[in-house]
């Protein structure tokens, strides 16, 4: 009949490479986690530091917590220029090893000044969330970009919540769990080491994944 018009064919979705997304996913949550896990402790360790008066632990705190996406505002687009120069893949295993190893060296803070600079460094030494960016936007097309970007809030939201979910269970086992840590011990002297080293695993593992599975996209 005249002025019916023929419905279009449906698109043809590609799928998306399974582990290539898989070590994407994997390190936006270790991002995720790394930024966050400090959140449920850091004003105790600013306690902890002395010589701070009550009414500025909020103050500190709030430079720590800030002083990671400061790191990575002044070099985001340093790593976007090297990731175009060497790859993504190198410049995403880099970051995830600096993002585990400062994350552990966190947990070892015994000032204010030594919290900010390692917390402001790892920031610095981590690019990955607009490298990440790039490399699922090489891997995807028109068919399932939005599956593939969609993708990238779930993984914020997870790491959220397993970054302080985790860190609220460690902090201060020796106070809190005393039948499995010693009061004289290593996680007695430094009380925030223990969910460091925990999420410290997560990058460590994206790491680790990417290098046995992770592959250069094209950019033809």
């Amino acid at each position: 009949m005249m002025g019916i018009k023929k419905a279009d064919a449906p698109v043809q979705v590609t799928p998306l490479p399974k582990m290539q997304m898989g070590c994407a996913i994997l390190v936006l949550i270790s991002e995720a986690a790394c930024y966050s896990y400090l959140f449920p402790f850091v004003p105790f360790m600013v306690r902890s530091f002395g010589n701070i008066a009550e009414e500025d632990v909020g103050f500190y705190s709030g430079w720590i917590a800030s002083s990671f996406m400061f790191g990575q505002f002044l070099s985001a687009f340093i790593w976007g220029y090297l990731s175009d120069l060497y790859g993504v893949k190198p410049v995403i295993l880099f970051c995830c090893a600096c993002n585990a190893t400062l994350t552990l060296c966190f947990g070892l803070s015994t000032s204010l000044g030594m919290a900010l600079s390692i917390r402001f460094v790892a920031g610095l030494l981590n690019g990955n969330i607009g490298v990440v960016k790039t490399f699922i936007g090489l891997i995807s097309d028109e068919s399932n970009e939005a599956i593939a970007f969609g993708q990238m809030a779930l993984c914020w939201g997870v790491g959220s919540i397993l970054g302080p979910g985790i860190s609220g269970l460690l902090s201060e086992p020796a106070t809190h769990m005393p039948r499995y840590f010693s009061q004289d011990g290593l996680f007695a002297h430094y009380p925030y080491l223990l969910p460091c080293m925990v999420m410290s695993l997560i990058p460590y593992a994206g790491m680790t994944l990417g290098y046995f599975w992770l592959v250069e996209p094209s950019r033809g």
